[in-house]
């Protein structure tokens, strides 16, 4: 029986599920990985990041890991941290509907309460075309704060199509932390490590990652803004 321990909480896959074993050691090594980032001293500095988009509304950093280089973004979001979270994780199906970077989203299977196995695609940016990506996402409540992990896996009843070039994804995470004077604000933290395969210029990949978390944020910025009105 394959088991991860993150945190004193532990998930196990139930004898029929084994055949993603290797995708919940994939998601109990991300998650490792990301808390060790987000939890570095210099991260709430970004002493050593370079900022490559800094609106009104959100930065994005960047700074080079052994492993590929991350991307940073850092924001506020109107909601409780609960909800923050909640629309990020529970809405994930339905995100097409109000997110124009995403083209399409399914769960394919839940392993356990903590952890599925997630399809989606974005659309063309840029010169770059639509990529898919199947990924293992692991959630954590730690004291007063969520994180959310993601990364690439492998699923024989998902092998890539000619209608995708199917991307990697090394961390694709989230840190919701309430916000220190208003309890109806919440700081968002994510990372975002992908290879989008393909022959594109690292020029364009750096632009191309950094707009696309941009957009994501003004989209998920939107929809709270939406259930806050509501």
């Amino acid at each position: 029986m394959t088991v991860v321990d993150i945190h004193g909480v532990v998930d196990k896959l139930e004898p029929d599920q084994e055949k993603y074993a290797q995708a919940l050691t994939t998601c109990g090594n991300c998650f490792d990985e990301a808390y060790q980032i987000f939890n570095e001293p210099d991260f709430e500095t970004k002493k050593d990041w370079r900022v490559e988009i800094d609106t009104e509304e959100a930065k994005v950093y960047s700074k080079y890991y052994p492993f590929g280089n991350v991307f940073a973004l850092k924001a506020l979001v109107p909601a409780t941290v609960d909800s923050a979270f909640e629309t990020s994780y529970n809405d994930f199906e339905s995100m097409p509907t109000w997110n124009s970077n995403m083209s399409y989203a399914k769960i394919i299977t839940k392993l356990t309460k903590h952890v599925d196995i997630l399809h989606y695609a974005n659309p063309d940016v840029m010169i770059v075309k639509s990529r898919d990506y199947v990924v293992g996402r692991l959630w954590r409540k730690i004291d007063n704060q969520y994180y959310v992990t993601a990364r690439s896996v492998e699923i024989e009843d998902l092998p890539e199509t000619a209608d995708h070039v199917r991307g990697e994804v090394y961390l694709g995470c989230g840190r919701f932390i309430p916000d220190k004077t208003n309890s109806n604000m919440t700081q968002v933290d994510f990372l975002l490590c992908i290879d989008l395969k393909g022959m594109v210029p690292k020029t364009i990949i750096n632009a191309v990652l950094g707009k696309m978390m941009v957009k994501d944020f003004e989209e998920t910025l939107k929809r709270h803004k939406e259930l806050t009105a509501n």
